[in-house]
């Protein structure tokens, strides 16, 4: 049976919180491919044993959670985690939907899990850690709750695809500094591999190795593009425009994405994705 849990989250954690509540309607259902890609590359990475205890942080949807739960089997179980209620109740849905014993999801911050130490044979995260407000301490969390010689599993964005570059403009003027990640910034842990597995070895893990791969999105047309990057955490984005500057913004994306099309009129984004695995 699937539950819910609630915790106090300050301001940041709200934003998040609630740009994947507006999200949660239409999160990975437009059409468009694109983090259950990244969940079936990560459980490759990442093997799943019959009888493991997982834990899913910033579960979403359950694009890791799902096919984790079907790796472990009835005698494993997958707990997943999640800011933002809306995410959660649509998984937790599914999960009763699909009358799943061994899979639950709760509300829960993920850089501050309110967990057993010690409790999980491995810990997978997909595009999460870069959303939490220091994602140091969530790393360091996470290591506290798995077992001696448990794993992380975990994947970030490395690399943005450069003919997309005029389209990030657009949004560009309007992201705060802490948020600049996403415009892959010079200045974050996850800038390189090389400084994410230092970042990892700073807070006790072993062995960090990391794969990367370039993955290809299509998008039908411009207007897919739009509506898909409004379902997901990219939204943070367009919400960041002043809301009178937001007609303005989308013509001129519109505009952008317009030299880009193929002859066929879609759109192709090739999108790096690093898949990172540690040791407790």
């Amino acid at each position: 049976m699937a539950k819910l849990r609630t915790r106090g989250v300050d301001k940041a954690r709200q934003t998040v919180a609630g740009t994947f509540d507006r999200s949660a309607e239409t999160y990975e259902s437009v059409g468009v491919d694109f983090f259950k890609i990244f969940a079936h590359h990560l459980l490759t990475d990442v093997p799943l044993n019959p009888g493991s205890r997982v834990l899913d942080a910033g579960c979403g949807r359950g694009a890791v959670l799902f096919p984790a739960a079907a790796l472990v089997g009835p005698t494993g179980s997958v707990f997943g985690i999640d800011l933002s209620p809306a995410m959660v109740d649509r998984t937790a849905h599914e999960i009763n939907a699909r009358g799943l014993t061994n899979a639950n999801a709760v509300v829960m911050d993920a850089q501050e899990p309110d967990l057993p130490p010690r409790s999980f044979d491995t810990i997978l995260s997909s595009c999460v850690v870069f959303f939490l407000p220091d994602p140091i301490a969530g790393l360091r969390a996470w290591r506290d709750l798995l077992k001696p010689g448990g794993r992380l599993g975990v994947t970030t964005f490395c690399g943005n695809d450069p003919r997309w570059s005029a389209v990030e403009d657009v949004f560009r003027p309007n992201i705060p500094p802490a948020m600049l990640w996403a415009m892959a910034n010079p200045a974050s842990p996850f800038a390189t591999t090389d400084t994410f597995h230092r970042a990892l070895e700073s807070v006790g893990y072993r062995h960090p190795t990391s794969k990367i791969r370039t993955h290809e999105i299509t998008f039908t047309d411009p207007q897919q593009w739009i509506t898909w990057s409004w379902s997901h955490g990219q939204r943070v984005f367009w919400e960041l425009i002043p809301r009178q500057d937001l007609p303005a913004a989308r013509s001129e994306v519109l505009a952008r994405l317009e030299p880009l099309r193929e002859p066929n009129g879609a759109l192709r984004m090739c999108q790096q994705v690093r898949y990172t695995v540690a040791h407790r």
